[in-house]
């Protein structure tokens, strides 16, 4: 593959606990795509020597597959910007940047900026090269499609403005009520019970709710075709799972196979972070358990604080 061949990148766009990583596993199970996970995560894992496991059970650090990785790019001697700059922390990066907000617009942006843009693109392209051609040797198949499950928006505008990569891009939500209950069970034991801190996380997660969501739309409205890009409701992949993914296949114009929702656990091989769901067994279903458990307080404060925009993903 030469420098100026565009690689087939799948991005998956999302806030996150919203159904990424069954999108993410789907996808990977498909007999001509393979799933590098947050792979923006990957300098992280190296520093602290092994924190989240790869997706065949090992650490980072012990996976021979990212050994071999690493013996060919290692993201650490890249210049900067490297792959992880919109990760601040292995768990985290910021949701609100004010600085780089005019990246998500059509506007032409100042020189420095683009040379950033550049510079940060190429290492991406360089990582994806590498795995890329390590995992078809991996496979012993030829890979058609390379997902990255990263789901950051600044990190999307910037690839997206690149034009190094064939773009396609999966903005996946969950119902602002579903999310919030999600987020809520993260919280430690602690404060779980807290109710100053169950109202501090559901503001704080509403508003980032609407924020990403709006994010990841802005970019893909201003540097996307429309026929790059899809929006998945969670309710309805994991309520519809065959008819959605069949949407998905068009747009990467391969076929669909039954495996991808039969066995959609079997589809990540070597892959970086994502929920741990990954790892438990049984099929897809709709988890509405927030019905019954997200108490009607949290539920209007959910829905108050995302009104701005939630209509715009289907959510009324």
């Amino acid at each position: 593959m030469k420098q100026s061949d565009k690689i087939n990148l799948v991005y998956i766009a999302s806030i996150g606990h919203s159904g990424s990583t069954l999108v993410e596993s789907m996808l990977g199970t498909h007999s001509k795509i393979a799933t590098c996970g947050e792979i923006h995560i990957w300098p992280h894992e190296i520093i602290r020597q092994g924190v989240l496991p790869c997706s065949c059970g090992k650490s980072v650090i012990d996976c021979e597959f990212w050994d071999k990785m690493l013996k060919s790019v290692n993201p650490l001697d890249q210049s900067e910007p490297q792959i992880d700059f919109f990760r601040e922390k292995h768990n985290a990066g910021h949701t609100v940047r004010l600085n780089r907000l005019l990246d998500f617009t059509s506007k032409k942006l100042d020189l420095e900026t683009e040379r950033k843009i550049r510079v940060y693109a190429q290492n991406n392209y360089s990582v994806f090269k590498s795995f890329l051609e390590l995992i078809q040797v991996e496979l012993d198949t030829q890979v058609d499609w390379i997902v990255d499950a990263s789901k950051d928006p600044y990190r999307l505008a910037w690839l997206a403005r690149s034009d190094l990569f064939n773009l396609k891009v999966i903005q996946i939500v969950k119902n602002p009520p579903a999310f919030i209950y999600s987020m809520l069970k993260k919280l430690p034991k602690d404060k779980a019970h807290s109710p100053y801190h169950r109202f501090y996380e559901t503001t704080r997660q509403s508003l980032k709710w609407s924020i990403e969501n709006e994010l990841i739309s802005q970019a893909a409205l201003n540097h996307l075709k429309a026929e790059d890009y899809m929006l998945i409701n969670y309710e309805k992949l994991a309520s519809q799972p065959s008819e959605t993914f069949k949407q998905v296949c068009k747009m990467l114009n391969c076929q669909f196979e039954e495996k991808t929702v039969n066995n959609f656990r079997a589809g990540n091989v070597h892959t970086i972070a994502g929920n741990p769901m990954r790892y438990q067994k049984g099929g897809i279903v709709l988890d509405e358990k927030w019905k019954k458990l997200l108490s009607a307080n949290h539920r209007r404060m959910a829905e108050t604080l995302t009104l701005i925009n939630r209509h715009t993903y289907g959510y009324r």
